[in-house]
């Protein structure tokens, strides 16, 4: 059977777009990879330093005063 000049361009583009879909793939599940043409920026780093708020004022343990029994 001779082999087609259509059948040689349809194997052709049927694996340059399987190709295209892996790279495609590649960049979604990895967006900072070498092949990707336009990578995200690059985050920049948090830094954890204290802050100078005073802590919280803690209210004693009975808010309200309890009632005694014997009169002062």
């Amino acid at each position: 059977m001779k082999t087609n000049l259509w059948d040689i361009l349809s194997v052709l583009v049927i694996t340059c777009t399987l190709v295209v879909l892996m790279v495609v793939l590649i960049i979604f599940v990895n967006p900072r990879s070498s092949i990707n043409p336009f990578p995200p920026p690059t985050s920049v780093p948090t830094i954890d330093i204290p802050t100078p708020t005073p802590t919280l004022v803690r209210l004693p343990p009975t808010w309200t005063p309890t009632p005694s029994p014997i009169p002062t």
